[in-house]
């Protein structure tokens, strides 16, 4: 990673105050969803854009969410954590991704379409991984941002557009201009914030995961991958991102009906 790109990362300020108090009780495996409620209404603003995210037919529920309480009691825990992690991040880090040729509006949206996904994909056979996979699937990009910046500061987003051009590949054209893949800085960015361990390597592995070192990364991982792969930069599931995250959960050995039930209910919502 080049030093220039390490004091982007550097220049990041720490998650806000209201984010603390909503770690601290979500740590605690005792807490109640009034505490959890408690935690998230010291910040009015956080919770008008979580009403809002929630609220978003993606999730599929008939009826308006009017209040926070009933937001937390509905998503649960896991879920609108990762709405207010996604929030706050987008505030600490301004998204601007144009070196990409990708729009905030198509940014924003793909992450939604992810957390999405992977809410509907496991978020009722299970918990214990959409603790990790709800946040990683809004902020897993999140290190184009800060490779966007890097780029800008240095006069290199023509040079980085035309090897984007050439290689179709953002990882090689991110290895061969920073040094470093946008989901290597964005673990960075992560262990800088005091995310769990678990959680940084999930999102350092989310493009490789068989390199991960430990088996329960690998499997999560694998998730992480066939989300963040299967939507564009536009949000969209096309046929062909489709097909090639079959074909991924077929050699991964996960389940597909429950995939394209969740897939389903995505593009029914659109």
């Amino acid at each position: 990673m080049k030093q220039e790109l390490i004091k982007e990362i550097e220049l990041i300020p720490m998650l806000p105050e209201s984010i603390l108090k909503i770690e601290k009780v979500y740590a605690n495996p005792e807490s109640s969803i009034k505490e959890m409620t408690a935690a998230l209404e010291s910040d009015p603003l956080m919770v008008a854009n979580i009403l809002k995210i929630a609220n978003s037919p993606l999730y599929g529920f008939s009826r308006e969410i009017k209040d926070i309480a009933q937001a937390v009691s509905l998503y649960g825990k896991d879920t609108i954590r990762s709405f207010a992690l996604n929030i706050a991040a987008n505030k600490c880090v301004p998204i601007n991704v144009d070196p990409y040729s990708i729009s905030v509006s198509g940014y924003i949206k793909k992450a939604q379409v992810q957390n999405a996904l992977i809410t509907n994909w496991i978020g009722k056979t299970d918990r214990q991984a959409l603790a990790l996979l709800a946040p990683a699937s809004f902020l897993v990009e999140i290190g184009k941002i800060i490779i966007s910046q890097y780029l800008e500061k240095n006069n290199l987003s023509s040079e980085f557009k035309s090897d984007l051009t050439q290689n179709h590949s953002y990882e090689k054209s991110e290895l061969h201009l920073c040094g470093s893949r946008s989901y290597d800085v964005a673990a960075t960015i992560f262990f800088n914030w005091n995310f769990n361990s678990d959680l940084v390597h999930l999102v350092r592995y989310a493009d490789e995961p068989d390199d991960a070192l430990d088996e329960e990364t690998k499997h999560l991982a694998k998730y992480l991958k066939i989300a963040k792969d299967v939507v564009n930069f536009n949000g969209e599931i096309t046929e062909e991102s489709l097909k090639e995250a079959t074909d991924l959960i077929e050699e991964f050995g996960l389940d597909l009906d429950s995939f394209n039930n969740a897939v389903e209910k995505i593009q029914n919502a659109a």
